[in-house]
């Protein structure tokens, strides 16, 4: 069963398979509808674009007075701040005002922006968080990939034997047999540049933006650097295969900030990387070379 819904800024897909005597077709059915319902919960909770989700609840009032929000978006910023002390600030959703200011969110009413980075998000009992300055958190770069482990969890607990969950590239799969997933040359995207395996695996790209419908041209990517509160432009791209879609989403942002010195930090989390530079170099990790097939 194949099924794809339009939610968190993209087209969301799920392919599932049962066998006839472990999950019936109408089960198959409800396990999948149940998984899209996951993906579309952090969707209304954590997107920026939505004025009533947690995190615009948030960048709204939080400065001012505590926000009460769901579990899982509690646990989101749990794992973003975690993310954010392992990466010694590289991996930091604080960057709301400078992403709008760059044109590349809504410039939503949050008030004047305060210097500041996560460290200013204070962490209430009750799932209530307070900001000490008026930032403003994009949980882009963690919150899909969220959405995909959490879609995954639902197809196992439902009994699905076999599956992936692909939100624009952010992609998580499991089952018996090892999936390739195809990538786009970052510099030209009318052809592949490799293909990498993934086995029980998360996998997710950051990298400059393509929407064929808009515009035959690239975008650069929508990656702030928070040392330079700049959008990066050394590396043109990063993939990284990791064992959660939300730490292969998160690992994006730092390795196409940081290159190949992000290695250690790669090795902590058990996730290998390959980053194209704006040139058009490619590197990788030396766990990933075994399961990368380079286009001809």
């Amino acid at each position: 069963m194949r099924r794809a819904r339009p939610l968190l800024g993209t087209f969301v897909e799920i392919e599932a398979q049962g066998t006839a005597d472990a999950i019936a077709a109408g089960a198959l059915e409800q396990a999948v509808s149940a998984a899209f319902a996951a993906v579309a919960l952090v969707h209304r909770l954590m997107s920026f674009h939505e004025p009533d989700s947690d995190l615009s609840r948030l960048n709204r009032s939080a400065a001012t007075e505590p926000v009460a929000v769901h579990p899982w978006t509690a646990a989101v910023l749990r794992r973003a701040r975690r993310l954010f002390h392992a990466t010694a600030g590289l991996f930091d959703c604080a960057v709301g005002h400078d992403l709008a200011r760059l044109g590349l969110l809504p410039a939503h009413d949050f008030g004047p922006g305060e210097a500041g980075d996560f460290s200013a998000v204070e962490f209430l009992p009750g799932n209530r968080f307070a900001f000490a300055a008026r930032i403003a958190l994009d949980l882009g770069g963690i919150a899909k990939g969220f959405a995909v482990d959490r879609a995954i969890a639902v197809l196992r607990a439902h009994g699905v034997r076999e599956a992936l969950v692909n939100a624009g590239g952010d992609l998580a799969a499991f089952g018996p047999a090892t999936e390739t997933v195809h990538i786009r040359h970052p510099l030209d995207p009318r052809r592949l540049m490799c293909g990498i395996e993934i086995d029980a695996q998360a996998l997710a790209s950051s990298g400059n933006r393509f929407d064929p419908f808009r515009s035959a041209n690239l975008s650069g990517p929508a990656v702030i650097d928070p040392r330079t509160r700049q959008a990066v432009r050394r590396f043109a791209a990063a993939t990284v295969r990791a064992p959660s879609c939300l730490i292969a989403d998160a690992l994006t942002k730092v390795v196409i900030a940081e290159g190949p010195a992000a290695a250690d930090l790669l090795d902590h989390y058990r996730a290998g990387a390959l980053v194209i530079s704006a040139a058009g170099d490619v590197e990788m990790t030396e766990n990933l070379q075994g399961a990368v097939r380079l286009a001809a």
